[in-house]
């Protein structure tokens, strides 16, 4: 990967997300994407980071909103890694246009993010593209569209390219970068967050014992400090951000979700074949199936996408992959698509192994949809 071609991907990027989001670019100022319900709010919530950042740091979540209610800014994921924006500007005005230019930039980061992860996993250069595009603008985000501590997976992408790049070659700056990253893409927000630590949890698990049996040498000194220094700040990133929603979850127990409340949120088998509303091709066509949901239709709209299955199965069944590899792959996502149906009334309903997730790890009864597990 050339700067040259890193640049001209990063410029794509861009231009694909502003046109994905067209003409939300040349309203900056007087328009929201989806709706003006959670948006709004959203946009606040950056804000507000920017404004304790500058004013009160030691009572960083001790919101305007909801006062005096304390640790008001943990009664939703706090977007605290967009607090940068937030110092910039200040008044509804400016709240407005930097939450828009967060919308137009998560989605060039997903897709920038994909693909150097893609490239990274020795894909080819046109499927690097679309992998990018798959990861970035699978039909179902579009349901989401109003949630963008759900939409914005890019540090996601980004970490992993960097931790996998690092360790492969053993570079403490870039295995560094990675956990920094990773560290980010926590501070957004703990609806991905929580899948992203059991997710990196998993692949360290993975990459020890593969690096064992291998036979491969110790690594070098500076990659096992660097990998000590990021896991800390990975450690100590979560352990901050835990503690308000802790304390939220003990002062008000009707924050905690019931079992109730899952079986609403828990899409069917027909959420895959269902796009949004707003998909200008499948979704009219797929109307019958997202009224079929009793509630939340459009965060139940699973649908990922005709091509990108074809483009998927083909892979599967031709790679330059190892078999072992693609059918661990293919196992995965069926795993991954069962956990996304998260569980329903009756017998059955108590077997599905999203229960267990929402029984035993900390902090799961939070992620209000299970279909969020979807990326």
């Amino acid at each position: 990967m050339s700067p040259a071609e890193l640049l001209v991907v990063a410029v794509v990027a861009v231009a694909l997300s502003v046109l994905q989001t067209f003409p939300l670019i040349a309203h900056l100022g007087s328009s929201m994407p989806k709706d003006l319900g959670d948006p709004l709010y959203q946009a606040w919530q950056v804000a507000w980071d920017g404004h304790a950042l500058l004013h009160q740091p030691g009572h960083f979540w001790q919101a305007n909103h909801s006062y005096p209610l304390p640790d008001s800014l943990a009664f939703s994921d706090a977007l605290v890694g967009y607090t940068p924006a937030g110092l910039i500007g200040s008044g509804l005005h400016a709240a407005i246009v930097r939450y828009n230019l967060l919308f137009i930039f998560i989605f060039a980061l997903s897709f920038f993010g994909g693909w150097l992860l893609a490239r990274e996993l020795n894909a080819s250069k046109a499927g690097a593209w679309v992998g990018g595009a798959a990861f970035a603008y699978s039909p179902w985000h579009f349901g989401q569209g109003g949630h963008m501590h759900v939409l914005s997976n890019g540090g996601i992408a980004l970490a992993l390219f960097l931790l996998i790049r690092g360790y492969r070659r053993e570079s403490w700056k870039l295995v560094l970068a990675g956990w920094l990253a990773a560290a980010w893409q926590l501070s957004i927000g703990f609806s991905l967050g929580l899948q992203l630590i059991l997710a990196l949890a998993a692949l360290a698990a993975a990459g020890v014992v593969g690096w064992v049996r291998s036979g491969r040498p110790r690594p070098a000194g500076a990659t096992v400090i660097s990998s000590a220094l990021g896991i800390a700040a990975f450690g100590l990133t979560a352990a901050l951000l835990s503690g308000p929603y802790l304390r939220v979850m003990h002062d008000y127990p009707s924050s905690v979700r019931g079992v109730a409340v899952l079986e609403r949120t828990s899409p069917n088998l027909g959420a895959f074949f269902a796009a949004p509303a707003t998909n200008m091709v499948w979704g009219d066509l797929t109307a019958p199936l997202r009224h079929s949901f009793a509630h939340f239709e459009s965060e139940k709209a699973l649908f990922p996408g005709i091509m990108i299955l074809l483009i998927a199965m083909a892979g599967l069944g031709y790679s330059l992959w190892p078999r072992k590899l693609r059918a661990g792959l293919g196992i995965s996502v069926l795993v991954l698509a069962v956990l996304a149906l998260g569980i329903h009334g009756g017998a059955l309903g108590k077997l599905l192994p999203y229960r267990l997730l929402f029984e035993f790890v900390p902090g799961w009864k939070g992620v209000r949809t299970p279909g969020r597990l979807f990326d």
